[in-house]
């Protein structure tokens, strides 16, 4: 019950203290870049972290641990995967890293909400800028 109860106060707080983190990273970013911290920090922070180490507030209550989102130029030979990490986001890989299709099939989601294409794509397209501008 206790640890039942800590973990909902750690989301919880993790929740609360989005808006700030957001705040803190758009203070250095362009308005473009602005909008994919924003998409990123909404949809990937609380799993993969504000800084994408994969040390977000979730951290301890997945299967797997998520990627590190830093290394993953490195990781490709020195060449950001666009097209690999577009296709995970929207839901037409399965997530190698995660093991399973733990992590949300964003893709769906947006157009849910959106309905649009475009503007699926767009958001997808942000949140991937912003995560190859993460990259050691």
């Amino acid at each position: 019950m206790c640890k039942k109860l800590a973990m909902q106060k750690l989301i919880l707080l993790a929740i609360i203290n989005i808006p700030l983190m957001l705040t803190s990273v758009n203070a250095e970013l362009s308005q473009e870049d602005e909008t994919g911290a924003s998409e990123y920090i909404n949809s990937c922070a609380v799993c993969h972290g504000i800084d994408g180490k994969g040390d977000g507030p979730m951290l301890n209550q997945l299967a797997k641990e998520p990627k590190d989102l830093t290394v993953l130029s490195q990781e490709n030979g020195g060449s950001f995967p666009e097209t690999v990490i577009y296709q995970i986001i929207d839901g037409r890989r399965i997530n190698l890293w995660h093991g399973t299709r733990e992590m949300p099939i964003w893709g769906k989601r947006f157009r849910i909400v959106a309905g649009d294409e475009e503007v699926v794509e767009a958001r997808i397209s942000k949140i991937i800028r912003y995560v190859e501008s993460l990259q050691d």
